[in-house]
């Protein structure tokens, strides 16, 4: 069946994914980005157009009435905005505007959610190319000599725009700044010898249609192996992006530290892709690639392989007939189905959870009412209980509640136990960083010994912010526990603390381990020495004991023998002393990153406590609310009369319909998520 296209509406051939005309992608599907309304109206609004592509056609809209309880719809986006508008609707009739407002909340999560897609790989694989040609723009600086050094997102943008978040000078906080596109180059790439220390990140960004769903690109450095300090912190970065591409090239098959960075990724972000580049440069590729898939099943890695020519795609723009050639059809098809179709569908059931919130709240009302209705000697009673959830609920707004408590309790001993942690493993790696300088030379291996220093508290550091993000989601739960309820939403918390502790403590060169005076010094002295034996032989010549010569030549020979020692006692002390002070220099970096670590992490659980105690108040506030209505409720149908409890009745069927409705979907809506995962293997 021939496909025509939505942008210039040519008929392509049957299973065409890229148009020949115009080079479209024709299956390239996104969810709508409805603002959020400021008024919740009794009927759906209309469904808001695809913001993938333009269209050449208005969108149509979607029927009025909801589908039937027994066929929801299969898009988890749409099930929610229906279970968003009609519990708007209910929540109008009841005058309940903070549960409006959450709904209202919801409806922004799931509208321009950005989604963001990690390109990770290890230096020159072709990350930046395979950007490039992904969306035809020269947007990131490539060439043969270029190494990008700072990590550069690239999403949509009116026009051609950059941006770099500056650290500012004693600060915490970074600032941005326009810059000229022609100083890309310089900004971003280790080959800008001008480069500026203190820039962070730059984004880029570029008018590509593709960038308009909210997909992000995150160019990183090349990650020199999984255990360096890029490496390390492309990982902890990992757990934060909806998707993942681990770039190699059909040079060479996959090495053991690409296929463990990729396990650790996967504990990271699930979805995920390995991307072979350079297929045009290596007539081998397909056997490159087989053998890449052969690693991947022995490690026991289920994911996408996708062998592709960023060179032949760039060309594409000029020869749409290039694209098929060039192998990106796969990669656009993972990055819109797997990847933004898949974050939409864990946003919706994410928000989710405040729509379940507002539906029970709604259904208590009803409830109360319909029982008062049903059997009306059970009157006194019912109010009696709702009197006293009332009661109960009014306490849970108290400072004193025991949620609060809980909350207090469990910041104070998440901080203890974050920086015992921490501290544990410093120490660990503090102490078989001294073994190490005692069993070598500072002067000839302490290069090598602060990179294998720098990457082992990379790595302690990483552990730690993993330990802390599970701690802080595992308080949220333990809050939310304590209300019966769910969480709601993830607790944020943030993962590039252990960049900047290690960006901005240095570690000093070999040469200041030398001791005062150097080797000039111990040399003068072994020289002093030496010489001292043949002078006092000389003075004893004119006693005659011994002949001048004889007691000449074995001053020489003793003179010789004590400096000889003299010098390489000399030699140990020196080394000592370049020992002791390479320990110092460790002990003081390991303290100065410790100290800067413990002090994100107290502020990091301050906000994290902030974002607990404000949701939970307001949650607490609405059962308040809820308590209360249905209390008054219950109240004012005692006093109907028995024709108006007739049409209330009525009334309340109708709206246990639409609440029925409004779990349906939510319950198609959670069904549909992918799975997450949320930081990197448990443990540690």
């Amino acid at each position: 069946m021939s496909r025509r296209c939505s942008q210039c509406s040519h008929l392509n051939e049957e299973g065409a994914v890229f148009c020949a005309n115009c080079n479209h992608f024709l299956e390239w599907a996104s969810t709508p980005t409805p603002e959020p309304a400021a008024r919740p109206r009794p009927e759906p609004p209309p469904k808001a157009p695809t913001p993938a592509e333009p269209r050449t056609e208005p969108p149509r809209e979607p029927p009025r009435e909801p589908p039937p309880q027994d066929q929801p719809s299969k898009q988890p986006v749409p099930t929610l905005l229906a279970a968003i508008d009609e519990s708007a609707h209910v929540a109008s009739e009841r005058s309940r505007p903070d549960l409006s407002e959450r709904l209202d909340q919801a409806r922004r999560k799931v509208a321009a959610r950005p989604v963001t897609v990690a390109v990770v790989g290890e230096f020159k694989r072709g990350k930046s190319t395979l950007i490039n040609a992904l969306i035809q723009t020269a947007a990131c600086p490539v060439d043969a000599d270029i190494v990008t050094a700072v990590p550069t997102l690239v999403k949509y943008g009116d026009q051609l725009r950059v941006t770099a978040h500056v650290q500012e000078p004693g600060k915490e906080t970074t600032t941005s700044r326009p810059v000229a596109p022609e100083e890309l180059e310089a900004l971003v790439s280790e080959r800008g010898d001008d480069r500026p220390s203190d820039v962070r990140t730059v984004e880029i960004e570029v008018p590509h249609r593709i960038l308009r769903t909210g997909l992000r690109l995150l160019d990183t450095p090349g990650v020199g192996g999984l255990e360096s300090v890029h490496g390390q912190v492309s990982l902890a970065s990992l757990a934060g992006v909806d998707g993942v591409l681990f770039v190699t090239d059909a040079s060479q098959e996959l090495t053991a530290p690409e296929l463990e960075f990729l396990r650790s990724a996967l504990q990271r972000c699930p979805t995920a892709a390995l991307v072979v580049t350079k297929t045009d440069l290596h007539r081998s590729w397909r056997r490159i690639v087989e053998l890449d898939q052969q690693h991947l099943r022995d490690a026991g890695i289920t994911i996408p392989v996708i062998a592709l020519s960023s060179f032949l795609r760039l060309r594409a723009a000029r020869d749409p007939a290039l694209n098929e050639e060039s192998g990106f059809a796969p990669l656009v098809t993972f990055l819109a189905r797997e990847v933004v179709q898949g974050a939409a569908a864990r946003a919706a059931a994410q928000a989710a959870h405040d729509v379940d919130f507002v539906a029970t709240q709604l259904a208590r009302e009803a409830d109360a009412e319909r029982v008062v209705l049903a059997e009306p000697e059970r009157g006194p009673a019912v109010i009696e209980r709702l009197q006293t959830a009332t009661n109960r609920s009014r306490a849970l707004s108290n400072d004193n509640a025991s949620w609060q408590q809980t909350l207090a309790d469990g910041i104070q001993d998440l901080v203890a136990d974050i920086e015992f942690d921490l501290q544990a493993r410093l120490r660990a790696v503090l102490r078989d960083a001294r073994d190490i300088i005692d069993r070598t030379d500072p002067k000839s291996s302490w290069t090598e010994t602060q990179g294998w220093l720098r990457r082992e508290v990379a790595t302690a550091g990483v552990a730690n912010r993993d330990l802390l993000l599970r701690r802080a989601v595992e308080l949220g739960e333990s809050v939310a526990n304590q209300f019966n309820l769910e969480a709601g939403e993830a607790v944020e918390v943030e993962l590039d603390l252990v960049v900047r502790a290690l960006e901005e403590r240095e570690l000093p060169s070999a040469s200041a381990f030398s001791m005062p005076g150097g080797r000039l010094a111990s040399l003068m002295v072994t020289a002093r020495t030496t010489a001292l034996v043949p002078m006092l032989a000389v003075a004893l010549a004119p006693t005659g004991l011994l002949p001048v010569a004889v007691l000449t030549g074995a001053a020489v020979v003793v003179g010789a023998g004590v400096g000889g020692k003299l010098f390489r006692d000399e030699g140990r002390r020196q080394r000592a002393y370049r020992q002791t002070q390479a320990k110092a220099a460790a002990g003081k970096f390991v303290d100065e990153v410790a100290f800067e670590m413990n002090k994100e992490t107290r502020d990091a659980l301050r906000l994290t406590q902030r974002q607990l105690r404000d949701e939970f108040q307001a949650r607490a506030r609405s059962l308040q609310a809820s308590a209360t209505g249905a209390l008054a409720a219950a109240e004012k149908v005692l006093t109907l009369p028995p024709e108006a409890q007739g049409r209330r009745a009525a009334q309340l069927d109708e709206e246990a319909q639409r609440l029925g409705r409004v779990r349906s979907r939510l319950a198609t809506v959670s069904e549909a998520a992918p799975p997450r995962a949320l930081v990197g293997a448990p443990g540690g």
